[in-house]
């Protein structure tokens, strides 16, 4: 029936003496039929009241409900003298109910078989409710429409009371299990996962819905599975376990990624309806191990810290009586294990608790949720314990406070502990002052700055001021602050923060050196970063300190570099002088040859000294280009061949006939080959054998190529061999010194080799027999047919020049006007920047070859100023002392054509004069 129907259903009704309603007729029955009626309609009654049910019927056409006579207040009766109407039965339908018993009517109405259920409550005049549950079937006409609902009507209150008792149980019961601060897992019979609660999933790293129905094994190491399994057996036979609340046992387990951790466990059996089923309270102790692994405390007492590591749970009703309480819980507060406490007041068990613990429970009962981390409680027999516990209130279905959840750990152990690492502290704090060393640790999500005493310190802050990373940045000095802030906000996403910067603390500038790593969750989100502060302010004073002391050195060796080329000049080219006009002359061309050695030896151990600066400041700047080795050792060989030759020595030389190609350059190439020939050739007796060997070895790209050269010479002791490329080593070191160097040429062989991608080796089989040094180098690949062939340049004759020559050192200048006079150059001499200006824009000749350090104009300005004034096309050289890099670009910058140090090779300048 729909509810716009003419007439709404309504409940069935029946009069006040329980007789049905006259049906006419055939008169009336004799009285012993209706006394037996009146008997039946009696016992149904009886029964029906029994049940606590009423019979119903509704006349529908009428709108007309009666209901047998019941004795129950709680179910509904009819009116004397009045039927109910289905308006009557709505208005006293719950109004939360009474849509869904109105749609069930209807749908009972539209059902073929008419079958009626339903399900609701009733308003009482007192404002109770009564639950009622009624059945029945629908009636038709001979025209199939509805015509009477005949059915019992139950109440069922009690029954919804106890399934709500039921409920709030459950969930009492299942807050107890969730809120535990252990893991708890339950494994049937054949040791099958059937519960896993929250403590389980943060303690193994998986949820309950990936291990319900899996092998309890899987958290168990496979060296520990036979025994677990045998003991899970023998529990079952005999209920009996080794590893009970009041005995804790030490297992291993192990987390989803495999990570094994010691756990403290408990187990218990139970068996419902024949069906055994095993649950182990577990309890994570990894932490307290670590705890006393620091603390070194001996092995009885973390044993006896881990036995008695405490956590225990209860459950109170609102009038703090006992509802649930966990074995744990008796045996931490001094209870027998079999004393019963369910329904006890906690009071009534411990009389003597302090006012204030009542206090606390009344504002959890309150609603309030409560916690203590370091908190004492004096037992029954006066000892006193150390707690840590947390107060939680639980609910009923109706929202109301019910009761509360206390759990408590005793942490008199930890408060011991706590103190050990608290005197620990101290000691860091020490060391860090000590150290000069600050941790820090910011929180960015809550921008909070945490610093230890001495970062305070080091920063010039009192101790416990509130900090910020905007703090922070202000105590930066104002020019490093941006720097600082880029790369902390670089570090926050992942680069390395590790940089030195400048402070103002206590009014004055320092140095710190900050490193720092990144703090992140779980699930990778950015929590801060924890750091250390070092001061390093004397060290970067003494930096400082030695970085001017290098500046100073490199000023040193520029300018003793200058005064030693100056008078090597005049030098050298006396002996070219001597060369060329006294040819034929043995006395003559011996001397000049031993001249010229000793100057090339002084010239080499000049720009070895130069050299050895540029490595180290890593300046030295490599011309790369694709290059044969076996035109740089001839070069090399050419370079060496003087020293070769004057000791007497056989140099055999193996070339392969195919090109090896490097990528190089060919100066430093040539430098490294003629630094290890000039060294077998120094430390191997006259007369002695030297071997070159070139030879390529496949690999990656182009291979290696391996340049060995190998003496039969001195030798060395293998221990010599590990410090043998370092600065200013020496093997021996006699007095006599008679091969001379400064210990610089090996070093420089490694460095130039390593800045071409390659390194050097060195071998010995001890004294007496000789040495070998190979260098590796990358190879390229060899070239295709056609690419890589130079044209010879045609040969320019050399035509007499017009030259202005400018130093201030007469020596220097009238041996180099002789020398030059002889290749058939016009000289003209100037011995000042100033003269040297004017002169060139007078005489305009075709190059001048100028000093630098010069009085009045140094020769940048001089050059400036020449340039500047219209000498264009002239070629002008540096002809100077100073031959570092730096200087070679002040003479490009200033307008020099060619660089050249002192003291110049003659043929190197005539074949420069050819090529203008």
């Amino acid at each position: 029936m729909r509810e716009d129907a003419a007439a709404p259903p309504e409940q069935m009704h029946v009069s006040s003496s329980g007789q049905p309603p006259a049906q006419g007729g055939e008169g009336q029955q004799p009285a012993a039929e209706e006394a037996r009626l009146r008997r039946n309609e009696l016992r149904l009654r009886l029964a029906l009241e029994s049940a606590y049910m009423i019979s119903f019927e509704w006349d529908i056409r009428r709108n007309e409900i009666r209901r047998s006579v019941s004795s129950s207040p709680a179910l509904p009766q009819t009116p004397e003298g009045r039927p109910d109407t289905f308006e009557d039965v709505c208005q006293a339908v719950h109004p939360d109910d009474r849509e869904r018993f109105i749609a069930n009517v209807n749908a009972a109405l539209a059902r073929q078989d008419g079958l009626y259920e339903n399900e609701f409550r009733i308003l009482q005049p007192d404002g109770s409710t009564v639950w009622l549950h009624e059945s029945g079937r629908v009636e038709f006409d001979e025209g199939g429409k509805p015509a009477h609902l005949i059915g019992l009507a139950q109440d069922i209150t009690r029954q919804k009371q106890t399934e709500r008792a039921l409920k709030e149980s459950q969930r009492r019961y299942a807050g107890i299990v969730e809120s535990a601060m252990d893991a708890i897992i339950t494994i049937d019979a054949s040791q099958q996962i059937v519960f896993f609660n929250a403590a389980a999933e943060k303690m193994f790293g998986c949820t309950a819905a990936e291990v319900i129905g899996d092998a309890v094994d899987r958290f168990i190491p496979e060296r520990f599975q036979h025994g677990h399994r045998e003991h899970i057996a023998m529990f079952g036979r005999t209920g009996t376990a080794n590893r009970k609340m009041g005995n804790l046992g030490i297992v291993v387990g192990r987390r989803a990624n495999g990570e094994e951790f010691p756990v403290e466990a408990s187990i218990s059996q139970v068996s419902i309806n024949g069906e055994k089923s095993f649950t182990a309270i577990l309890r994570d102790i990894s932490e307290r191990k670590r705890t006393e692994d620091r603390l070194k405390e001996s092995e009885a007492l973390l044993r006896l810290f881990i036995e008695h590591a405490p956590t225990s749970i209860a459950m109170f009703d609102h009038a703090m009586c006992y509802l649930a309480v966990s074995n744990r819980w008796k045996q931490d507060f001094r209870l027998p294990l079999d004393e019963p406490l369910l329904g006890r007041s906690h009071y009534e068990v411990f009389p003597d608790i302090p006012e204030r613990w009542k206090a606390v429970h009344q504002r959890g009962l309150n609603g309030e949720t409560l916690r203590g981390d370091e908190d004492s409680f004096v037992r029954q027999d006066g000892s006193t314990q150390w707690v840590k516990w947390e107060i939680i209130p639980w609910k009923r279905s109706n929202g109301q406070v019910g009761g509360i959840l206390v759990a408590t750990e005793e942490i008199t152990e930890w408060m011991r502990s706590k103190e050990a690492l608290r005197e620990s502290r101290e000691d860091l704090q020490r060391a860090q002052a000590v150290g000069q060393i600050g941790s820090w640790r910011l929180d960015v999500r809550n921008n909070v700055l945490t610093w230890s005493d001495e970062n305070y310190r080091i920063f010039g802050v009192p101790e416990g001021t509130a900090l910020t990373y905007e703090s922070f940045l202000n105590a930066i000095h104002p020019d490093d602050r941006d720097y600082v802030d880029r790369q902390w906000q670089a570090g926050m996403h992942g680069e390395p923060y590790d940089i030195e910067h400048r402070i103002v603390a206590y009014g004055e500038v320092k140095w710190v050196r900050e490193k720092a790593y990144l703090e992140l969750d779980d699930s990778g989100v950015l929590l801060g970063g924890f750091g250390i502060t070092q001061d390093i302010t004397k060290r970067k004073l003494a930096e400082l300190a030695l970085l001017e002391a290098n500046h100073r050195k490199d000023e040193f060796l520029a300018m003793l570099a200058h005064e030693l080329r100056n008078p090597l000049a005049p030098i050298s080219n006396a002996v070219q002088i001597l060369r060329i006009t006294q040819q034929g002359n043995p006395e003559i061309e011996q001397t000049t040859n031993m001249v010229g050695r000793q100057v090339r030896h002084l010239v080499r151990l000049v720009d070895d000294l130069l050299d050895v600066s540029r490595v180290t400041r890593g300046k030295i700047k490599l011309k790369k280009e694709r290059v044969n080795l076996a035109d740089i050792i001839r070069q090399a060989i050419e370079t060496s061949r003087p020293l070769i030759d004057a000791r007497n020595h056989q140099l055999k030389v193996r070339l392969p006939q195919a090109e090896i190609c490097v990528d190089g350059d060919s100066t430093r190439l040539a430098q490294i080959i003629s630094n290890l020939l000039n060294n077998a050739a120094k430390y191997t007796d006259a007369g002695g054998h030297i071997s070159l060997m070139l030879e390529q070895r496949p690999g990656s790209v182009g291979g290696k190529a391996l340049i060995r050269v190998k003496d039969n010479g001195r030798g060395m002791e293998p221990a010599a061999l590990e410090n043998l490329f370092d600065m200013f080593y020496q093997v021996d070191r006699n007095l006599d010194r008679a091969e001379g160097g400064l210990g610089i040429g090996l070093y420089l062989v490694k460095s130039l080799a390593a800045m071409h991608g390659g390194h050097v080796e060195a071998f010995s089989e001890g004294r007496g027999k000789g040495s070998e040094f190979v260098i590796h180098l990358p190879c390229l690949r060899p070239e295709q047919s056609g690419e890589g062939m130079a044209v010879d340049a045609e040969e320019m004759p050399t035509r007499g020049k017009r030259i202005l020559l400018v130093d201030d050192n007469p020596d220097v200048a009238d041996s180099m006007a002789m020398l030059l006079k002889l290749f058939g150059h016009e000289i003209i001499i100037a011995y000042d920047g100033r003269e040297a200006v004017s002169i060139a824009l007078r005489e305009q000749p075709d190059v001048v070859l100028l000093d630098i350090g010069l009085p009045y104009l140094n020769g940048y300005e001089a050059c400036r100023a020449m340039r500047k004034a219209g000498l264009t096309r002239a070629m002008i050289v540096a002809l100077t002392g100073y031959g570092q890099e730096e200087d070679r670009k002040r003479a490009q910058e200033a307008g020099f054509n060619q660089h050249l140090a002192k003291p110049v090779d003659v043929d190197v300048l005539e074949e420069l004069l050819a090529t203008w």
